[in-house]
């Protein structure tokens, strides 16, 4: 609710978002090479690129560089408006740096942005209890919402089922419709799952409280498996079944 920290690729809904709403689709093609702007030259974490691949393969494989070539294409101030609208107040250097997550935000208020994909519009406001007091006209007029379009929002559903089903998010997955994205920071110093199935939505972070490194540390990783687990009781679910 309070800490601050770096949201790593779970930061990339906004920076797809905005490839969106520029006229892409998840079919549409990005370059998976490596890539320079300005003096940033970003990699992908596995030292593996695949050349050209849809932005659903893309997002899928959380890869780096077609992150970073899709801000540079839409513009910053584009994905930054993108995640302005789903609700990030943290402040977001116009830099395209962010495209990989590098400014920090409470994990709250990231979930709380993935909440709007799931509930088809935005912002959603999180609190603790429920709000007794009829709001004034212009707490009204300040608390209107929007509404995805809906291509919009079925193609940013089919990124992250993608995540889940084929990609970062696998372990994850249920045996009921789950999307989600995985993120990871530098030196594995943050790990996060965020997603949603059914009519739950859950962020989960791991990492130390004195920022240190934690070697191996993913968010494919514990994360997403804290998240399945959670939510495999939360749900009624099951995991989905082993495939051998």
């Amino acid at each position: 609710v309070q800490a601050r920290r770096q949201p790593g690729s779970t930061f990339k809904l906004f920076g797809y978002l905005a490839a969106l709403r520029a006229g892409m689709e998840p079919d549409s093609t990005v370059l998976d090479e490596p890539v320079t702007i300005g003096d940033w030259a970003p990699k992908n974490n596995n030292g593996r690129y695949a050349g050209p691949i849809t932005l659903t393969q893309a997002f899928a494989r959380s890869s780096n560089v077609a992150s970073a070539r899709l801000t540079k294409e839409v513009g910053v101030r584009n994905v930054i408006r993108a995640a302005r609208d789903l609700g990030v107040t943290s402040p977001l250097p116009e830099e395209a740096t962010i495209a990989l997550g590098t400014s920090t935000m409470s994990l709250l208020e990231l979930t709380s942005a993935y909440a709007t994909v799931a509930a088809g519009r935005y912002p959603v406001r999180p609190r603790g209890l429920a709000e007794t007091d009829e709001p004034g006209w212009l707490d009204r007029l300040r608390g209107r919402d929007s509404a995805f379009g809906r291509r919009e929002l079925d193609d940013l559903r089919t990124l992250l089922a993608a995540s889940v089903s084929g990609g970062t998010g696998n372990a994850a997955a249920l045996s009921v419709r789950t999307y989600g994205k995985t993120g990871t920071t530098q030196d594995n110093r943050d790990a996060l799952f965020v997603g949603f199935a059914n009519d739950l939505i859950v962020g989960v972070w791991v990492g130390n409280d004195d920022n240190t490194p934690n070697p191996g540390l993913s968010g494919g990783g514990v994360p997403a498996r804290i998240w399945r687990s959670f939510m495999v009781d939360a749900l009624g679910v099951t995991p989905p079944p082993v495939v051998e």
